[in-house]
């Protein structure tokens, strides 16, 4: 027998185990006899036979393994085509189905049988048809995989969304193609497209920023508040935000890197350079891994909100402060009677030792309660300072001490040598001094130090207040409190804004009004938990502070002469006149503009004029103090009137001689301040 299918290899093989094996059966076989080994040839024929059917049926047993591995990779295959996760169809140009796996009939809801033969078509959504015939007469010119998305149908259930993709048998005339159910994925595409409208449709500034501050989605919101569109700004820096404060910035970012959000009041520069202000909501976003992958913040515009409330607080603190402004208006007015006939008691010859005592004493009470009276005028349109040189480490330490009484601090005073005076008001600097200790006393409840220090500043020194070149003093009061927290600290200047209970939020608002109006500048360098450093810095004026009036003997009358006062507060016409009769003055009064107009007239055409005139400037009826003056101006070129207010308005006695006046006194004046004012202007 010759085997001509397999390789001469594996016959020489084969041979010799065949040998082998028919040696291994001879063993157990008796010996052959005399007469048998007579038929050698036939012997040799006969084991010759036995060797190829031995291998015949060893081949029988490779052909019978071969057979069972072939039908069980079959199995294998057929159940990897029927059973696999997809669809698989064979189908001619036409679109007819060929072949399809049971999972492909199981899409379709058509049994197997029924399918072949069918064109692939009639499953395909009316919507559809166009689309697939075009992929379909894509698919056999191209040499590579093609793939659409259809709506199919099937029978006894809804349809569903399918990604089909194709590509040609080598025979050209038939393609392969794998059908898979996207339906799920549809639907979460169109949930996420809903929500990505919303996000769209949203009024907040919705954007998400990559770890590297790269912009990855801007929605319109956010194109709206702050004008760049998505095309400008995706894959581009967040600095094009124009964020004001990046130290801000990057405390936010720590924390949220830390806490996994963040959320605070932000104010950041849109593309027209106008501030923006937010309620900035901050969230880490993790990747499957769980590592930080980007941020998604969401900005509540509050630009409108604050503008409100910015404007409600400037109404309230100008009804405060015309409300302050009458009172101590009337106030004055009172404390002018007081304070003159104090003076003039005082002044008496005859007055016994404990008597004068009281005197005193009660003018003491009367000059402060003039203090507190210039405190109601800061909130009013009439609190311009009354400028004087002063003595820095004067109204320093008695400021501190003053507001530190009954605290468990303790000052520690630090003075250059040779310092400047400075050009101010010394109520209200006074009023910013002890306002600012009263608030290092409440944060800081224990006991411990406050540090109080003053020095010059010479002009050549780079200032970073924006002050304009010039000669300063720098005072720094520095606590060891618990500080002032990132989020507020740049609202502690707002008007009303305050972390008190009970509190106005008018203190620091007032300080900063204050230094303003004196050309001067605040700063507050804060750490939590370590203190607060508040840096004040006041011009320096070009002359020393005269003695105080206190330490100096009551000035002397040096000229006499007719006086005539314009006042509508009759009990002031009554004390002044009083008072300018026992300085040896001739006094003459008048409760109105037109009467005090008329009698300067009367008189100075009967010979008699009068030497100056007192005139208050806020005659509420009838012609006002300016109108007065004005009318007196006209008729004599010369005349010397002298300012007299309650209100020390801002323009009044800023402008007080470019308006004619000769000189001011603010009420309420003793006759020490009224006898220096006329000796000037009289003499």
């Amino acid at each position: 027998m010759k085997i001509t299918s397999a390789n001469p290899a594996d016959i020489s093989e084969l041979r010799r185990r065949a040998e082998a094996r028919l040696s291994e059966n001879q063993k157990g076989q008796h010996s052959q006899t005399e007469a048998e080994k007579t038929g050698q040839d036939t012997q040799r024929l006969v084991q010759e036979l036995q060797i190829h059917q031995i291998e015949l049926e060893m081949q029988n047993e490779h052909l019978e393994q071969a057979r069972a591995e072939t039908e069980a990779a079959l199995d294998l295959y057929t159940d990897l085509y029927e059973f696999a996760p997809a669809g698989y169809f064979t189908l001619d140009r036409e679109g007819t189905i060929r072949r399809a796996n049971l999972t492909g009939s199981g899409l379709l809801g058509v049994d197997r049988s029924r399918l072949v033969n069918r064109r692939f078509g009639l499953f395909v959504s009316q919507n559809f048809q166009a689309a697939f015939r075009a992929f379909l007469t894509k698919v056999f010119p191209s040499k590579s995989r093609e793939a659409c998305e259809l709506m199919l149908l099937r029978e006894g259930k809804p349809s569903f969304y399918a990604r089909i993709e194709a590509r040609v048998c080598d025979n050209s005339e038939e393609c392969r193609a794998v059908v898979i159910d996207v339906t799920e994925r549809k639907r979460a595409e169109k949930k996420i497209e809903e929500q990505a409208n919303l996000l769209e449709l949203a009024h907040d500034a919705i954007f998400v920023l990559g770890l590297d501050e790269k912009v990855r989605y801007w929605n319109k919101g956010a194109e709206r508040l702050y004008d760049w569109t998505a095309e400008e700004v995706i894959g581009g820096g967040f600095g094009k935000l124009g964020y004001e404060d990046r130290n801000s910035f990057e405390a936010a970012k720590k924390i949220l890197l830390q806490e996994g959000s963040w959320s605070g009041e932000v104010r950041k520069l849109a593309r027209d350079g106008r501030e923006v202000v937010v309620a900035s909501r901050w969230t880490l976003l993790r990747d499957s891994a769980g590592n930080p992958s980007s941020v998604l913040v969401i900005d509540t515009d509050l630009t409108e909100k604050r503008q409100m409330e910015a404007q409600f607080h400037t109404q309230r603190l100008e009804l405060i402060g015309t409300l302050a402004g009458g009172i101590a208006h009337d106030l004055n007015n009172i404390l002018q009677v007081i304070i003159t006939n104090l003076d003039l008691a005082t002044s008496a010859a005859a007055l016994e030792g404990r008597l004068r005592k009281y005197l005193e004493d009660a003018s003491q009470g009367a000059k402060r309660a003039t203090n507190l009276s210039r405190r109601l005028l800061t909130f009013s349109r009439g609190g311009a300072p009354i400028k004087q040189s002063l003595d820095v480490a004067e109204i320093l330490t008695h400021a501190v001490l003053l507001a530190l009484s009954g605290s468990k601090l303790k000052a520690e005073f630090a003075f250059q040598r040779d310092l400047n005076p400075v050009i101010g008001d010394p109520v209200q600097l006074t009023q910013v001094i002890e306002n600012v200790v009263i608030n290092a006393c409440e944060a800081t409840p224990q006991r411990g130090k406050l540090l109080v220090r003053a020095k010059n500043v010479d002009e050549d020194i780079p200032l970073p207040s924006r002050l304009p070149a010039g000669r300063y003093v720098k005072i720094e009061i520095e606590d060891r409190g618990s500080g002032i927290p990132d989020n507020i600290r740049d609202r502690i200047f707002d008007a009303c804004f305050t972390t008190k209970p009970g509190g106005s939020g008018l203190g620091l608002a007032t300080v900063k009004s204050i230094m303003q109006q004196h050309g001067g500048h605040i700063a507050i360098d804060s750490l939590v938990g370590r203190g607060t450093i508040v840096s004040l810095m006041l011009p320096a004026a070009a002359h020393r502070p005269d003695a105080t009036l206190a330490s100096l003997p009551p000035p002397s009358v040096k000229s006499t002469g007719r006086i005539l006062v314009i006042d509508d507060e009759e009990m002031i016409l009554s004390v002044v006149g009083s008072m300018l009769n026992s300085l040896g003055y001739e006094y003459a009064g008048a409760q109105d503009g037109v009467q005090g107009f008329d009698k300067y007239i009367r008189a100075k055409a009967a010979g008699n004029p009068f030497a100056a005139v007192l005139l208050d400037a806020t005659i509420p009826n009838g012609v006002s103090g300016l109108e007065a003056l004005k009318l007196i101006l006209e008729a004599d070129p010369d005349a010397r009137v002298i300012l007299c207010s309650g209100y020390a308005d801002s323009d009044l006695f800023k402008n007080a001689e470019q308006l004619g006046f000769r000189a001011f006194l603010a009420k309420p004046f003793s006759i020490s301040e009224f006898v220096s004012v006329f000796n000037k202007v009289l003499c």
